[in-house]
């Protein structure tokens, strides 16, 4: 009998690793696989070696977990995730400071003392790099490596983060945990499209895969069912487009087609209530750091533009009879980002162009416009960028 088991748990091995074998496309949930293969067979030379430094580098890198904080979350538990407010600051009216006060887009550096957003951005971050610089050369150390962050951040017991936001960007003195810390997640769709590049590595295991699918499907269902995640579903602004971003993607990698499909189907609604007929957005514009809010909503919509266009539907080029669409809003920032026209809003935070240069290369491929790239080459590149340079090409 055990040597029974033993041989079917080989064969379901084996079955796994052929399904996902050297030469077959990877199922990617932000990225058309095709164009992801035509990316790898063009791929220019010395953008793999840009990717291969980062992905070097690393490798070696040291990454902490959820266990790394210094505070206890406010249910007890180290597994659970915890980030404070970052424009929340103590009120110099209040002997104790508490309640906390919001200061829009001036960010708190005592709230950095709780790890959590760091770790998770910083893993996150490697995830993909190193998924990517595995795709385009093929060397598994960087596919080992990407898989063993996973498991340390999803699946290892001792160091795994629980699927919820509970305590996500907690105001002091007002709340455990706020809906709008469901934004400190907005990059995690990044790591379903890097299992998909991870199934054609032997790395991978059945065991990781297995692991992976139930924290996520964990994971949409708190973002379906709690009050944080029904909060957030109904806001206007960039929380809302980064919300929809998740739903889909990990609803998509979940096999959750339903889900999926019912918020796309609202996105249409959102998109002509979130830019105006001349590009601008409003909701974003009221912010003090308007400029960088409203790349950093597009860099949403550009995301869910993606993950919508591997199940066949167009928000890319969809635009209302009035003429609001993700293209003018790109081009909207255009004047005031690579031209440096006077800003007319609130800017109180220096602006980060890198951002907007990732928004021109995605015009560029999708809009089959080569003007967004020469408006690209006017804005100096980096290395965060190269997997973005090489998907374009």
């Amino acid at each position: 009998m055990a040597s029974l088991k033993k041989s079917i748990a080989l064969v379901i091995t084996v079955l796994f690793l052929q399904q996902y074998s050297y030469g077959q496309l990877p199922q990617l949930y932000l990225v058309n696989a095709n164009k992801a293969a035509a990316a790898k067979r063009n791929a220019n030379t010395d953008d793999i070696k840009q990717l291969t430094k980062l992905a070097d580098k690393l490798v070696d890198k040291k990454y902490g977990s959820v266990m790394d904080k210094k505070f206890v979350p406010p249910c007890g538990n180290m597994h659970e995730y915890m980030s404070m407010a970052r424009y929340y600051w103590p009120d110099p009216s209040k002997p104790d400071g508490k309640p906390y006060i919001k200061k829009d887009g001036q960010k708190n550096p005592a709230n950095d003392l709780v790890s959590d957003d760091k770790n998770f951005d910083d893993l996150v971050d490697a995830v993909h790099n190193l998924s990517w610089a595995y795709y385009f050369t093929d060397q598994e150390k960087y596919a080992a490596k990407a898989t063993q962050l996973i498991r340390f951040w999803f699946l290892d017991t001792a160091t795994r983060m629980l699927p919820n936001l509970n305590h996500a960007q907690i105001r002091t003195g007002i709340d455990t945990g706020v809906s709008t810390g469901i934004i400190d997640t907005h990059n995690l769709p990044q790591v379903v499209d890097a299992v998909g590049l991870l199934r054609l590595s032997k790395s991978w295991k059945p065991t990781d895969e297995s692991g992976t699918m139930q924290w996520f499907k964990a994971y949409l269902n708190w973002l379906l069912t709690s009050n944080n995640g029904k909060k957030e579903a109904e806001a206007k602004n960039n929380h809302g487009t980064f919300y929809d971003m998740q739903i889909v993607t990990i609803a998509s990698f979940c096999g959750e087609k339903a889900v999926a499909d019912k918020i796309l189907k609202h996105d249409f609604e959102r998109l002509a209530w979130q830019i105006e007929p001349d590009g601008k957005q409003p909701l974003e514009l009221e912010r003090t750091a308007a400029l960088g809010y409203s790349t950093f909503n597009l860099h949403a919509w550009t995301m869910l533009a993606n993950a919508a266009e591997t199940k066949g539907v167009d928000l890319w080029h969809y635009q209302t009879a009035d003429g609001r669409s993700i293209r003018k809003a790109i081009d909207y920032l255009m004047p005031f980002v690579v031209d440096d026209k006077q800003w007319e809003y609130q800017q109180i935070t220096p602006y980060k162009k890198q951002d907007y240069y990732v928004l021109l290369l995605a015009a560029a491929e999708k809009f089959k416009d080569g003007s967004y790239s020469k408006q690209a080459d006017k804005i100096k590149d980096s290395n965060k960028n190269v997997i973005v340079k090489l998907l374009a090409q």
